[in-house]
């Protein structure tokens, strides 16, 4: 009697960790199953990709639709891609690490000089910045409209990229900030007293140390710029990869099997940075809110 009663919280632990286990695997094809359709559909035909019944391995794997999109040439089924997914990629890209650039310069003062100083006003300040954040796109989207037509930045990278650090700023003032707050103020001491400027110690003091919160503010503004789709829409003509893949879907013809490969080659930029940076991105993330 003694070993059953002992023996149910095994069994009840035991249980529990067979659910758990269970809701992960459920938790993962939920998650995985759409790639995994999309890049399926990659190497179909488009005949194939409507069959009935849905054939989940391709029958006769086609690289043409891979091929109509790196080289400019007509898709299986007809459609005509020519090179606008690769220059919609190059210009993703662009846009991408411009935007990076400049949240690193403007964001990391900023995020510094709220860690050091405190005035009148600095909280107040601080929270500003993230209020943002919480602004809606629809809100502000007619005054950059007007704003970049009257400066000539209309389908140019260079207005995606005043637009985008309007909202990724806060990103990177957050986590900047959370981490620099979390450094010894002695460091920034040491080099003042050895004749720094501040510039000079935030560069050469502070941001080796920092490093993994750049990397970290770094990728998850990169992230948000590559998947950035209103402004992207509204301010140009499809230049990014974005609305590039909605446009895929016309009136009159719609390729799926060329999406899919398109949708496939856009999404492999980010999921290599995430994975290559991931060990980063923690550090700096749990270093800044661990304080």
């Amino acid at each position: 009697m003694a070993s059953r009663t002992l023996s149910r919280p095994v069994l009840r632990k035991r249980a529990v960790t067979a659910l758990l286990y269970a809701a992960l695997v459920l938790f993962a094809v939920w998650v995985l199953f759409p790639f995994w359709f999309l890049v399926n559909s990659s190497f179909m035909t488009p005949a194939e990709a409507v069959a009935v019944p849905p054939h989940w391995i391709p029958e006769e794997p086609t690289l043409g639709n891979y091929s109509a999109i790196l080289a400019g040439q007509v898709a299986p089924g007809g459609a005509q891609v020519g090179l606008r997914v690769l220059t919609a990629l190059g210009e993703s890209f662009a846009v991408g690490i411009l935007t990076v650039v400049a949240n690193l310069a403007l964001g990391g003062t900023a995020a510094y000089s709220m860690s050091r100083f405190r005035f009148r006003g600095s909280r107040l300040s601080y929270f500003s910045v993230l209020f943002a954040r919480l602004v809606p796109p629809i809100a502000i989207v007619a005054a950059f409209f007007v704003a970049l037509r009257d400066l000539g930045l209309i389908n140019s990278r260079y207005g995606l990229v005043v637009v985008y650090i309007s909202f990724t700023l806060p990103i990177t003032i957050l986590v900047l900030k959370n981490y620099f707050d979390g450094l010894p103020r002695e460091l920034d001491e040491a080099a003042l007293v050895d004749g720094a400027s501040r510039l000079q110690a935030l560069w050469y003091v502070i941001r080796p140390i920092a490093r993994p919160g750049f990397i970290a503010a770094a990728c998850l503004v990169f992230l948000e710029s590559w998947g950035e789709f209103f402004y992207a829409l509204t301010l140009t003509n499809q230049l990014t990869i974005p609305p590039v893949l909605a446009g895929f879907r016309g009136f009159f013809q719609f390729n799926w099997t060329t999406l899919a490969a398109a949708t496939v080659l856009a999404v492999v930029p980010p999921v290599l940075l995430a994975l290559v940076f991931q060990r980063y991105v923690v550090r700096g993330l749990a270093q800044g809110v661990a304080k």
